[in-house]
């Protein structure tokens, strides 16, 4: 287990001068395994930036299977539920099926995969299987074009959200990868970002934002109506230091806290409930985290950059919140 605190900081649209203390639940933390080690064979990584815990299944592939995104080595790799390896797909280039700095993954409900190339300025979209089936985007700032792609997420209805961060915006696409909106531009100002990093969407609709230049979270509307603020510079609960993931289930949002090598845990409001990690190479401990996936009953995964590895967690709601 992990360490416990209930201070908590929550920052409405606009911004707070100081944190709002209140008592509130934390879960409880354990760690359960460490995938992968430094390399370009099987079950190595180099600098693996994101990871998604797959809720389907395929011809080769389980539910509850891990998808990795090993940037160092243009390529994805794919784990079952155990995190035994299973098989890699990709390798570096700019071809149909080919990859350049992968930066993000997410799989819709036809168990589609869209990753996001950060070199490349483009998403590629593969079967379950990591079969090519399509591409869509190119370097740029006219709508649909992108600029260092990092984060992508997929809402219910299958609309596609993108962080385009060179670009300061998210973009959202149908499944035909049309653009369809521009959230966002540059600016400290609720709904404008400053290097979004990564993007999650809950079952409500309502999208996270890893706003890591301006160290907070931004939740939102799928239409980009600001919804609440939370998050400032610094190493006490509640804040950051370029946050550079977030997930969410139906209880907690997570979020990588990069530059202070710990994960934190919000509710769905934005009220800080626990943390954990510090800087190191032991269990629980992370250097650079950035990716992060939540999966059911409690599974949470973080891709520990630097450590080139990916760290699996348990989170347990407290008695109160279940």
């Amino acid at each position: 287990m992990f360490f416990l605190s209930v201070s908590s900081s929550c920052f409405a649209m606009g911004s707070a001068p100081s944190p709002v203390i209140i008592e509130a639940a934390a879960p409880s933390v354990s760690f359960i395994r460490a995938i992968g080690s430094s390399g370009s064979g099987d079950n190595q990584f180099l600098y693996p930036r994101d990871v998604f815990i797959g809720p389907y299944s395929g011809s080769s592939t389980g539910m509850g299977n891990i998808f990795v995104i090993d940037t160092g080595n243009n390529r994805i790799e794919v784990f079952n539920s155990d995190a035994a390896f299973l098989f890699w797909f990709g390798g570096f280039g700019n071809s149909q099926g080919k990859l350049s700095s992968p930066s993000g993954i997410a799989i819709d409900f036809s168990q589609n995969m869209y990753v996001a190339e950060k070199d490349n300025n483009r998403i590629q979209k593969f079967d379950i299987n990591g079969n090519f089936l399509g591409e869509f985007g190119y370097f740029g700032a006219d709508p649909g074009k992108m600029m260092e792609p990092l984060g992508i997420a997929i809402d219910s209805w299958g609309k596609i959200f993108v962080s385009d961060s060179g670009n300061n915006r998210i973009e959202k696409f149908d499944e035909n990868g049309n653009c369809l909106d521009l959230i966002g531009g540059f600016g400290m100002s609720p709904g404008y970002f400053n290097l979004p990093s990564d993007v999650a969407i809950d079952m409500e609709g309502y999208i996270y934002v890893a706003d890591t230049k301006n160290d907070r979270v931004q939740k939102m509307t799928t239409n980009g109506m600001p919804v609440a603020v939370f998050g400032r510079s610094g190493g006490g609960d509640g804040e950051f230091h370029s946050p550079a993931g977030v997930a969410v289930d139906d209880k907690f949002i997570y979020v990588s806290d990069s530059g202070n090598n710990r994960i934190q845990i919000f509710n769905r409001d934005g009220v800080f409930l626990a943390k954990f990690g510090k800087t190191g190479i032991g269990q629980g401990e992370f250097n650079n985290p950035t990716g992060i996936s939540a999966g059911q009953q409690g599974r949470l995964l973080v891709a520990d950059t630097n450590n080139h590895r990916v760290q699996e967690f348990k989170v347990t709601p407290h008695p109160q919140e279940l």
